[in-house]
C-alpha cells in the first residue's frame, strides 16, 4: 500500500511542477470562480447568512486558493485556515482577515500567523473545507502528502458532531479514473473541484461494486 501510494504521488507531482506558473495562476483562479459561483454563493443564498470557508495557503505547485479567499472576504464570509500545532501533533484552525496574516510554517507552508489571528476551535462550525493533495480518484479518494493531517482533522471534526463539506481543491491534471490506494482512516471527499468544474460524490458509504456515484452540484 505504501509504495502504491509513493507511486502514484511521484506521478502526479511531477505533472503537478511541470504546469508553467502563468497557467497555474489562471486555472487557480477558474477553480475558485468555480467554488464560488457553484458552490458558496448558492450556500450563501440558501442559508441567509455569512459562511466559514476553511482553506489553506498553497505550497510550491498546489491549486492556489487565494482568489477565493478574496472574494470570501468581500462577501462578508470568515476564513479559518490550518496551522500545524506546536507539537506536531495535528492541525488547528485560525481565523484569517486578510493577506497580511499569512507567514511561512513549517517546511515554509503558509500559516495562519499566530500573532495576528486567533483560534477557531473544533467546536466551532465550518461550512466548507477546501482540502488539497497530490491526487485525487472520482470516488472521493485523496492522496495527500503522507502526514495525515487533514485525515486526523476530519476525525476530530466528525467526533465533535459537525456537518461540513470537504471538497479537493486541484488541478484536472491530479484526477485519476482508477480508485486511489485507501487506508480506513483515509479522509473521503464530499466532492472535487477543478479548472473543469465541480462534481459531487454521493454519500461517504461505497456502494457494493466500491465506487459512488459523482454528480453536478
Amino acid at each position: 500500500m505504501t509504495t502504491d501510494k509513493q507511486r502514484w504521488r511521484e506521478r502526479i507531482r511531477s505533472a503537478r511542477d511541470a504546469l508553467p506558473d502563468r497557467e497555474r495562476i489562471e486555472k487557480s483562479r477558474q477553480i475558485g470562480r468555480i467554488v464560488a459561483g457553484r458552490l458558496l454563493l448558492p450556500m450563501e443564498q440558501k442559508l441567509g447568512r455569512p459562511l466559514t470557508v476553511c482553506l489553506y495557503g498553497a505550497f510550491r505547485s498546489e491549486a492556489d486558493p487565494a482568489w477565493l479567499a478574496d472574494w470570501c472576504w468581500a462577501r462578508g464570509h470568515r476564513i479559518a485556515a490550518p496551522r500545524v500545532r506546536e507539537d506536531g501533533g495535528g492541525l488547528e484552525l485560525r481565523l484569517v482577515a486578510s493577506p497580511a496574516d499569512w507567514r511561512a510554517g513549517k517546511w515554509g507552508v503558509p500559516e495562519p500567523d499566530p500573532e495576528r489571528t486567533r483560534t477557531y476551535g473544533e467546536q466551532d462550525p465550518l461550512d466548507v473545507v477546501l482540502v488539497p493533495g497530490l491526487a485525487f480518484d472520482r470516488q472521493g479518494g485523496r492522496l495527500g502528502y503522507g502526514g495525515g493531517y487533514y485525515d486526523r482533522l476530519f476525525a476530530a471534526r466528525q467526533s465533535a458532531g459537525h456537518t461540513s463539506l470537504w471538497i479537493g481543491f486541484a488541478f484536472e491534471l491530479q484526477t485519476v479514473e482508477e480508485p486511489l490506494p485507501r487506508e480506513p482512516h483515509d479522509l473521503v471527499l464530499d466532492g472535487l473541484a477543478t479548472e473543469n468544474g465541480l462534481i459531487r460524490f454521493e454519500g461517504r458509504e461505497a456502494d457494493e461494486s466500491g465506487r459512488r456515484s459523482a454528480d453536478s452540484f
